[in-house]
């Protein structure tokens, strides 16, 4: 059990935390208390958009997250998809999927119980700007009561909002780089034109330009072409 003077020592910790790294031996030990032996913490993205860029701690098993990440299992996972439906913390065997319907999320959840992590709690987080994300604890059981969620929930929050915190830091000190090619793709997508228009001002294929765009949310570890545009803005990556 976490006593709420425990999860605000964990609270305490890691908003004076400068650097990720800390944080996995910190969260570990926290969630490990209720039987939580490894999670993650990561932002969400949408369809096509490969998961690892938003990735802010992983405290996975690394063959699982290889696994997962490198079948792109992100987009069939039930858990991650719940949380773009609710704003409040579930377990995993909470979030709705028909194994006959859907049997991607099926393999997803099968594959993550025969990894060692049958059970689950995820707390979603739903971000500035419309983004989502979430945190996500596996173990062998899931058994915890009324506080012990809240007080995963307040933590989970904070660890959260610290990571992309120190995410932000970090880029504003390294502004991520982009081709001039990309910075015309944005720059026209910045005044409203649609990816067939881009495509038409610049000579190239419809699908140049997605790719353009995909390759920019790897690179800047944005949700789509409105956050990639925002960005780049930011950073004075484009000019109008």
């Amino acid at each position: 059990m976490l006593s709420p003077d425990d999860a605000l020592d964990v609270i305490d910790r890691v908003q004076r935390m400068d650097s990720a790294e800390p944080l996995i031996e910190i969260l570990g030990e926290a969630f490990g208390q209720l039987g939580f032996e490894s999670f993650i913490v990561s932002g969400l993205p949408h369809r096509g958009v490969d998961v690892r860029p938003f990735v802010m701690l992983n405290g996975w098993p690394f063959d699982w997250f290889d696994h997962y990440t490198e079948h792109d299992y992100v987009h069939s996972d039930p858990v991650a998809r719940h949380c773009f439906q609710t704003v409040l913390p579930f377990d995993w065997c909470d979030a709705p999927y028909d194994a006959e319907v859907d049997p991607a999320a099926a393999r997803v959840m099968n594959e993550a119980k025969d990894a060692g992590m049958p059970a689950g709690f995820c707390i979603p987080v739903h971000m500035e700007d419309g983004m989502q994300g979430c945190v996500s604890l596996a173990g062998q059981t899931v058994d915890i009561d009324h506080e012990d969620r809240l007080m995963l929930h307040l933590i989970a929050l904070y660890a959260h909002g610290r990571l992309r915190y120190l995410k932000r830091h970090m880029t504003m000190l390294n502004p991520p780089e982009i081709t001039d090619r990309e910075a015309e793709v944005l720059k026209w997508a910045a005044v409203g034109k649609s990816n067939l228009d881009i495509a038409d001002i610049l000579g190239i294929s419809h699908r140049t330009v997605v790719f353009h765009f995909e390759s920019v949310a790897r690179r800047m570890g944005t949700l789509n072409r409105t956050h990639s545009v925002a960005e780049a803005m930011r950073f004075n990556l484009i000019k109008l």
